[in-house]
C-alpha cells in the first residue's frame, strides 16, 4: 500500500461532517482488505476490526476522525446561485472565487462569487466578506438546481491534489483522514500474529461540530487503551507565538492534561527505541480532539494523543509532509505491537 496514494484517495472522499455514512462503499474499496470486519453505526462512525487470532485479547483502539469541513445548502437563488451555511469551521478567508461540490441527487460544480475590487466601495477593499454575504455560481436555472439540490445538501471542497518540493503535498480534507491513512498504511502491513491484540480502528464521526462521534463509539468497543491521531498546526513564519513543530520533525506527542501521562511517555519510550522522529508539545487545557472525551468516556479510556504537523488548516489546501506522515504510520505499528503497553493497560 502507497501511503502518498492512501491519503489523496481517502481524502477526495466526501464526508462534511453529518455525511459520513455517504462514503461507506468508497471506504471499503480502499481499505477493506486491512481488516476481518467494517461497522457503521447509527452515528456515522465506521469501524474497522482486525483480530489478533487469540481469545481475550486487549482492545487497542485507533482513533482518527473521518469528518471534514465544509457547508450546506440553505438556499437558491435566481440565476442558479446558492446560499450556504458554515460546517466546521470553514475558514471564511479562502472562499471567494473557490472551487466546490455540491453533493445534490448528482455531484454539482460551482465556484464562490468574488467581487471585484472595480466594484467595490472606498473602505470596503479591507473587509472580509462573511458567508452569507456570498453565493455560489452553478451556472444552472433556479428550477432546475431546486429538482437536485434540496435544502441541507452537503457542499465540499473540490478535491484537487498536488505536491510540492521536498515531500510536501497539498489538497483538501488533510485534517482528519490523513491521519487515517497513515493508520492503515501502517496496519496493512502487520502479520495478525505480531498485534498486542485486536485493533479497533475507529474513523470517527461530528468531531468537526463537537467530538461527538468518538464519545459514542467509545461504549460499542468498550477498549482498554487508545491512541488518538489528529493534526496540529505547524510552524510558519507568521506564527511567532507558539512553539509550533516545523515540517519533518516528525510525529507531535501532546503531553496533555486530558490524556494519559504514563501512556503517554510510554509512546515517547517507543518513539526512542524505535528512532521515530518526534517533538513533544504541552497542552494543558482543550486539546481541540476526541481526547477530550475519550478519556471520560465509560469509566475512563487510558489514551495518547499524537499529531501530525499541517499547514493551512481548514482551508482547500492543506499542507503536510510525508516524512511527519510516514512517522506516524510507524509509531503506529509500534504501538500496535507493544506488548509492554498491552500488559500495563489490559483491565
Amino acid at each position: 500500500m502507497n501511503l502518498k496514494e492512501t491519503i489523496m484517495s481517502l481524502c477526495g472522499l466526501m464526508s462534511v461532517s453529518g455525511n459520513e455514512k455517504a462514503a461507506s462503499a468508497e471506504l471499503d474499496a480502499i481499505m477493506g482488505s486491512v481488516f476481518d470486519e467494517h461497522l457503521v453505526d447509527p452515528m456515522g462512525n465506521h469501524l474497522f476490526i482486525k483480530k489478533c487470532g487469540r481469545e481475550n485479547a486487549p482492545k487497542i483502539l485507533i482513533d482518527t476522525h473521518f469528518d471534514e469541513i465544509g457547508m450546506m445548502v440553505t438556499g437558491i437563488k435566481a440565476g442558479g446561485f446558492v446560499t450556504v451555511t458554515n460546517v466546521g469551521g470553514v475558514d471564511t478567508r479562502i472562499l471567494q472565487a473557490g472551487e466546490v461540490i455540491i453533493y445534490g441527487k448528482e455531484p454539482v460544480y460551482g465556484v464562490f462569487t468574488s467581487t471585484p475590487p472595480h466594484f467595490r466601495k472606498p473602505g470596503e477593499s479591507d473587509k472580509l466578506s462573511t458567508m452569507d454575504q456570498l453565493c455560489i455560481d452553478t451556472g444552472y436555472t433556479k428550477e432546475a438546481l431546486e429538482e437536485i439540490v434540496p435544502l441541507g445538501t452537503p457542499v465540499g471542497f473540490k478535491p484537487v491534489y498536488g505536491e510540492l518540493m521536498n515531500g510536501r503535498i497539498y489538497g483538501k480534507a488533510f485534517d482528519d483522514k490523513a491521519c487515517g491513512a497513515c493508520a492503515v498504511w501502517a496496519l496493512a502491513d502487520i502479520p495478525t500474529s505480531e498485534l498486542a491484540g485486536d485493533v479497533y480502528f475507529l474513523f470517527s464521526a461530528e468531531e468537526e461540530v463537537g467530538c461527538r462521534g468518538a464519545a459514542t463509539a467509545a461504549f460499542g468497543v468498550s477498549p482498554d487503551y487508545a491512541l488518538i491521531m489528529d493534526v496540529t498546526h505547524a510552524a510558519v513564519p507568521e506564527v511567532k507565538e507558539r512553539n509550533l513543530s516545523p515540517f519533518d520533525s516528525g510525529v507531535v506527542v501532546e503531553v496533555a492534561a486530558a490524556t494519559d501521562r504514563k501512556l503517554t511517555f510510554m509512546v515517547k519510550d517507543l518513539c526512542d527505541k524505535g528512532e521515530i522522529p518526534y517533538t513533544v508539545q504541552a497542552c494543558p487545557g482543550s486539546t481541540g480532539t476526541n481526547a477530550n472525551v475519550l478519556g471520560m468516556s465509560i469509566d475512563g479510556i487510558p489514551s495518547v494523543l499524537c499529531s501530525l504537523p499541517l499547514k493551512s488548516m481548514h482551508s482547500a489546501a492543506e499542507v503536510i509532509s510525508l516524512k511527519d506522515a510516514e512517522a506516524l504510520g510507524n509509531l503506529t505499528k509500534a504501538f500496535v505491537t507493544s506488548n509492554e503497553i498491552a500488559e500495563v493497560y489490559t483491565r
